[in-house]
């Protein structure tokens, strides 16, 4: 097992538990109720199992590997044929990154007539992209526990994601660009000319 509250445990399963027990510790701790439960299974450099669970409105997204992806056990898909300046993008921030690229990003997007969303909890907000409600996720570094379940569950919904080793994301963490296929080279040519300033 492997989380932000606790180092590396030796297990058996022949999985790397990824957990996060709260997503959006600020919410939390100051009562905004945008918090999520997050779990993910990797094994051979894959994520194979992700779950994430919203407890203050009882909904819990789930995937697995070739198994499609489920809200509250019903498929979901990503949303199909909204363009940019029909829907709503979440960027994520931490101060591990500069805030400039960030800024670039936002405006990027306003320009383009997209709106943006911010909700301190990038799980949620990438299960919502997964869920239809979001277009696309970026952020310039995610840990692990916050963004395996979640890429797992857009891909599966139908959605791109960047191919990445799910152990060296366990590792050092890295970079997160997901969303619909109509918007996902949009949102990696915006990303990637604002991280590369």
């Amino acid at each position: 097992m492997v989380g932000e509250e606790h180092g590396r445990t030796p297990g058996t399963s022949g999985f790397d538990w990824v957990i996060d027990p709260i997503d959006g510790t600020t919410n939390f701790v100051n009562g905004i109720p945008v918090w999520t439960v997050v779990l993910a299974g990797v094994a051979e450099g894959r994520t194979q199992i992700g779950v994430i669970h919203d407890p203050n409105v009882h909904e819990t997204f789930a995937a697995a590997r070739g198994g499609g992806a489920t809200l509250n056990g019903a498929p979901m898909r990503v949303a199909s044929g909204v363009a940019l300046n029909s829907g709503t993008v979440a960027v994520g921030y931490s101060n591990r990154i500069e805030a400039r690229h960030v800024v670039s990003i936002v405006a990027d997007l306003i320009a383009r007539g997209a709106m943006v969303h911010r909700n301190a909890s990038g799980a949620l907000s990438l299960a919502y992209v997964a869920a239809g409600r979001l277009l696309g996720y970026v952020e310039e570094h995610m840990n692990a526990w916050d963004c395996l379940a979640g890429q797992l569950m857009i891909a599966e919904a139908g959605g791109c994601v960047e191919d990445q080793d799910a152990d060296a994301i366990i590792r050092q963490g890295g970079r997160v660009i997901a969303g619909t296929p109509d918007v996902f080279d949009t949102l990696r040519e915006i990303a990637e000319r604002a991280w590369a300033d």
